[in-house]
């Protein structure tokens, strides 16, 4: 499976899905960064497979915008595609909104999507702590392990 790296470097965003793809973008926004996109995935030929993920974490008053778009062409059948989206958010002035949707013109594919967003669970972080680490420590760790693929 081919696989391609989301580049956040303009607003409109356009991938031709016409292998078997995984494309995926890890995100850090901190302080005042920014990022408003709106993501097409347009798959053209049949018999093709594609996972989207998109993870990202925000800090202080970060702010992040996405809009994505599953597209399955009239002549697209047998295609299987899911785009996933988590949002991790670490400050009550970050704020996150993540939109997927899907736009179907073939019959017999398979489409889907899902988007999250959310705090550290202060159970997981208490857990953590009491096991002596200090809570600086524990949330790194937690973002670490969620940035993973």
């Amino acid at each position: 499976m081919k696989q391609t790296e989301i580049i956040f470097n303009k607003e409109n965003i356009e991938f031709e899905i016409n292998d078997d793809t995984e494309i995926f973008s890890r995100l850090k926004l901190s302080g005042t960064e920014s990022i408003k996109a709106n993501l097409r995935f347009i798959h053209n030929k049949p018999h093709t497979k594609s996972r989207i993920n998109i993870k990202a974490v925000l800090f202080d008053e970060a702010r992040l915008d996405i809009e994505g778009m599953l597209v399955i062409n009239s002549n697209a059948n047998q295609t299987d595609t899911y785009l996933k989206m988590d949002c991790l958010i670490m400050s009550p002035n970050a704020y996150a909104r993540l939109v997927p949707g899907l736009e179907i013109k073939a019959s017999e594919v398979k489409g889907g999507h899902g988007a999250t967003i959310g705090y550290i669970d202060p159970e997981i972080l208490n857990y953590l702590q009491s096991r002596g680490l200090n809570k600086k420590t524990c949330e790194n760790l937690i973002v670490d392990a969620f940035l993973e693929k």
